[in-house]
């Protein structure tokens, strides 16, 4: 067995444990995708506000989350970013977010062996 089907065999196993657990899970759609599982990852937050001048309406404020990563009751790791932006006056708010099932090649991670980094968050998910 190699170092992917190892971790996505711990993958499987750890959903199971955490439904006979009933531990909490999240639900996140996007584009007609669904998914629920448990966050492994809460991701980057970021808030940003800027004046421009003194005018009415003129100024943005923008916030969101980058990469959270949610794995799904089916074994999947999935990252789920969404962000808005708002500025103007009228208030103009801009929305987007996306939704994309992970590849082994984007959970090889750059130290240690392959798959480490998310093994180990997976290893402490367990005792969440």
């Amino acid at each position: 067995m190699d170092e992917y089907e190892e971790f996505r065999n711990l993958a499987r196993t750890l959903v199971g444990h955490l439904q006979a657990k009933g531990n909490a899970k999240k639900t996140v759609s996007h584009e007609g995708l669904t998914i629920e599982g448990w966050v492994v990852d809460p991701g980057r937050s970021y808030h940003s506000e800027s004046q421009y001048s003194s005018a009415p309406g003129d100024w943005k404020e923008v916030w969101g989350n980058n990469d959270e990563i949610i794995l799904n009751t089916d074994g999947e790791l999935y990252s789920y970013s969404w962000g808005s932006k708002e500025s103007g006056h009228p208030v103009v708010t801009e929305r987007h977010a996306s939704l994309t099932r992970l590849q082994a090649k984007d959970l090889v991670g750059r130290d240690g062996a392959p798959f480490h980094s998310y093994t180990e968050k997976l290893k402490r998910l367990r005792w969440s």
